[in-house]
């Protein structure tokens, strides 16, 4: 019999006796393929079949359907559950509490404890009893909102569920993010306009803070919040905007943007590209926090109260020689309006643990000041790393070629033809943000070697996110009789530090053509 669907979910309505007595045997199989070639994957039961056989969803755990849930990594529950359905399944689950996904539907729909902005009723009882949580539609969002407030019920509808969601924290170095959401209205490039028009890139998307919203505690009516905005960017196509009060009774208020869990080596550097919206003597700068360890020492930093763990970094005044390319900014107007400002901070036995955005009052002022500003980039590096030469892109090949004509011309030979390859080239992805794709195109005579034309600039083709591009019909002049045509691919790497890596570095790879005889 046919499959139903059942809230995006393909159920069968009726498996017969063999094929239910053979379903754990082919759970436990695909269960242990599925860790043997994807390391991390994990096969899970949704709540719809149970022994007998029947379409009979049971929202929860329970003699009917815990054959299946032993067979695999975990059990994913229907969601129009009770509390008292949670009370059960904990002797069910075991010590396996957190292997029952607790289905919640976003849309709420049926006889749910909550959803849509009520969801986090749902998360409180399924964390109070010890089970994971599994969101289903959370696209509701989108879907039933109005589409221009996305980004604020997004943030909002995130928030309520905050507590109950676990934090990954950032463990290794360099960390990089221009908040990139991975689209936009335009492209950008450290602050200068690449492209315009919409445009959409999953794998261009950087990582975005937990923390949105900070308020101080007591009776101060302090706060800040924080929320990606595509009006503007300083690197690809979208910054972080913060808007915040500090009232006449503090100097001073700080939103939390990322947790750190780093052991950190002797040195960092930091820094921070940001832009205030309007006039204001309001200052910004970037704070860590480290952790409890006995052993930890704090040298070169200020330490803004001596029972916490708040630090600000001293600011990079005069770079070391081996650092200017990457502190040549630092403390500069740069292009869109944005200013660079860099940080170091020595350390030893320490554990990084957060990093804050403070927002100061102007020496002398006890009046109540409001700002937003703009956040386009922060960058934390281990200073060693700076030392290291950069590695090169190194074996461009070109592969998979294809010719169509574009324009023939009066003799009936293409005058202009459509070209579609692939490059491929070798670099560690870890050290690179991406690859910017260039070329020339010339015709000319028959030499092979003709040298590029350095004195032109490049045209930029796109952007890539592994080690491999596909050129898709790129219009090229054909090569007349007895000439060659030539097409020269760059890649330019993009370091994850934000280097601009010198032309003579990038990896070039030429194509030469000519018309057959």
């Amino acid at each position: 019999s046919s499959a139903q669907p059942r809230n995006g979910l393909i159920s069968p309505p009726l498996l017969q006796p063999a094929a239910v007595r053979n379903t754990p045997l082919f759970l436990q199989y695909l269960t242990a393929q599925l860790h043997q070639q994807v390391p991390g994957g994990l096969v899970l039961w949704y709540d719809s079949v149970v022994q007998s056989g029947q379409l009979k969803w049971q929202d929860e755990l329970n003699d009917q359907n815990r054959v299946f849930f032993d067979s695999c990594d975990g059990f994913f529950t229907n969601y129009n559950w009770r509390e008292d359905h949670l009370q059960r399944m904990v002797a069910q689950a075991g010590e396996r509490l957190a292997d029952v996904y607790v289905g919640v539907d976003v849309f709420a729909r049926s006889n749910v404890v909550g959803g849509r902005f009520d969801t986090d009723k749902s998360l409180e009882l399924i964390r109070k009893h010890g089970f994971s949580a599994a969101l289903f539609a959370p696209g509701w969002v989108y879907e039933c909102l109005e589409k221009s407030d996305f980004f604020q019920n997004q943030d909002k509808f995130w928030s309520l569920l905050e507590r109950f969601l676990p934090t990954h924290s950032i463990c290794s170095l360099p960390f990089v993010t221009s908040f990139c959401l991975g689209l936009g209205t335009r492209r950008v490039c450290y602050g200068k306009e690449q492209a315009v028009g919409p445009w959409y890139h999953p794998s261009a998307q950087e990582t975005q803070p937990l923390f949105g919203e900070h308020k101080l505690a007591g009776d101060s009516r302090g706060w800040v919040k924080t929320h990606c905005c595509l009006t503007d960017a300083w690197h690809g196509g979208s910054s972080l905007l913060l808007r915040g009060l500090i009232p006449p009774e503090v100097d001073s208020v700080a939103v939390r943007l990322f947790s750190l869990h780093i052991p950190v080596p002797p040195k960092v550097f930091l820094s921070m590209v940001y832009k205030f919206e309007g006039s204001t003597d309001v200052q910004v700068a970037l704070e860590l926090t480290t952790g409890d360890a006995s052993s930890c020492h704090v040298g070169g930093m200020l330490v803004l109260n001596e029972t916490g763990s708040r630090h600000s970094p001293r600011p990079l005044r005069v770079p070391p020689t081996r650092l200017a390319r990457w502190a040549s900014s630092c403390g500069q107007q740069l292009s869109g309006g944005w200013i660079q400002r860099c940080y170091e901070v020595n350390l030893r036995g320490c554990l990084l643990q957060d990093l804050l955005v403070s927002f100061s009052r102007p020496p002398g002022s006890r009046e109540e000041e409001s700002f937003i500003c703009r956040l386009g980039e922060i960058q934390v590096v281990d200073a060693s790393s700076l030392l290291a030469p950069l590695p090169r892109v190194q074996n461009v090949t070109i592969s998979q070629i294809r010719w169509l004509p574009l324009i023939t011309g009066s003799e009936g030979l293409p005058t202009r033809l459509l070209l579609s390859c692939t490059l491929h080239w070798s670099y560690l992805l870890l050290r690179a943000r991406c690859f910017r794709i260039h070329c020339w195109k010339r015709t000319g005579s028959s030499s092979s070697v003709a040298e590029s034309p350095e004195t032109e600039k490049p045209t930029f083709l796109g952007l890539a996110f592994a080690n491999q591009y596909r050129v898709v019909d790129l219009a090229v002049e054909a090569a007349g009789f007895g000439q060659d045509g030539r097409v020269e691919f760059l890649v330019e790497p993009v370091p994850r530090e934000g280097f601009l890596v010198p032309q003579a570095e990038w990896g070039k790879a030429v194509l030469l053509f000519s018309v057959p005889q």
